[in-house]
């Protein structure tokens, strides 16, 4: 584990946090913390963590380029192509086809990356001696990568649903290969199953978020499930703090604000997931209101459609019956 925190070291700091919690204000308050997602640098005692999301982040840096660049793929070559029993015609294509195959394939082996530096970057943040606020006051370089990790989430997989011809061209492909060659396996680009299950999924970045932050917990069952939420819970509270605040308003840029207003989505998301009653109930951790309130306020039009959609059809209790009309009426309507 890297850290120097042992976990019966980090359950005993966690039955202290209890008894605050207990005794504090409601978790929907303000954390009036500055956390520069975009600047903050890491000390040496971070700096291991932050390199090795680093490398990952640089990958996603990548993917995303490429998967934003991805077009019309090979639709247009494929659409040419009347006879399906012409076997010449169909090896050509396939060569076309192969880059773009490669690339799908690249995409689907960042998840692992993603499931393995989560659950790592969540134990950082998570396992430290102090309150969480100040925990991650003085972690801001990890808080920074957990924010941009989950910014290229969301954004690989709204471009991923935007693109059909991901998920066309690597089908056309299975099938002409099975065609082409019958039973050589080993022809052309192999196939991977696993591939086609992530192409499947309508939003497989995060899957591999929501993989990462279960993994985590399973390794760590000594711990309750509030250590997972209240870090969420602690973040998202920062993100409101700083979209409301006029002084952090003038340091944050536009790109900034939105990065802001993604990760209290995918946080959102997140803690959905693992919480028993979800973020929507209305004795919820999470100030829902206020959270839908400032996406609105922060992103453009077609931003906030897309990130309240991600509320709306990603989450697991939105549709539960606990979920009070006024917060749906808030969500769905511009």
């Amino acid at each position: 584990m890297p850290s120097n925190i042992r976990e019966s070291d980090a359950s005993c700091l966690e039955m202290i946090r209890s008894i605050i919690r207990s005794t504090a204000d409601d978790n929907s308050k303000w954390v009036e913390i500055f956390v520069d997602f975009e600047n903050a640098q890491p000390t040496d005692e971070e700096r291991e963590i932050y390199n090795m999301a680093e490398e990952v982040l640089n990958d996603c840096d990548l993917v995303l380029a490429d998967v934003s660049s991805y077009g019309n793929g090979c639709y247009a070559e494929r659409n040419q192509l009347k006879n399906d029993s012409d076997t010449q015609a169909l090896k050509v294509l396939m060569t076309k086809l192969e880059p773009f195959v490669a690339r799908t394939c690249s995409y689907y082996e960042h998840v692992a990356k993603i499931e393995k530096i989560v659950p790592i970057i969540l134990w950082e943040l998570s396992s430290g001696p102090l309150p969480l606020e100040e925990q991650l006051a003085n972690k801001q370089s990890i808080a920074k990568q957990f924010a941009r990790l989950i910014g290229f989430v969301l954004d690989f997989d709204v471009v991923k649903m935007r693109t059909a011809q991901i998920t066309n061209d690597y089908s056309y492909y299975r099938r002409a290969k099975h065609i082409v060659y019958q039973d050589f396996e080993d022809q052309g680009v192999p196939e991977l199953p696993q591939v086609q299950m992530f192409l499947c999924e309508g939003n497989p970045m995060l899957k591999a978020l929501c993989n990462g932050v279960d993994s985590y917990m399973q390794t760590h069952q000594s711990l309750p499930i509030n250590n997972t939420t209240d870090v969420f819970v602690t973040i998202i509270n920062v993100c409101r703090f700083m979209l409301a605040n006029d002084e952090c308003l003038a340091r944050l840029t536009d790109s900034s604000k939105h990065l802001c207003c993604r990760v209290m989505t995918g946080l959102v998301i997140l803690f959905d997931h693992v919480d028993q009653n979800g973020a929507f109930v209305s004795n919820s951790s999470i100030d829902m209101r206020d959270v839908v309130r400032l996406i609105k306020l922060n992103t453009t039009p077609e931003q906030s459609d897309c990130l309240l959609a991600g509320l709306r059809f990603t989450t697991k209790h939105y549709n539960d019956s606990s979920t009070p009309k006024s917060l749906r009426h808030l969500i769905e309507v511009k």
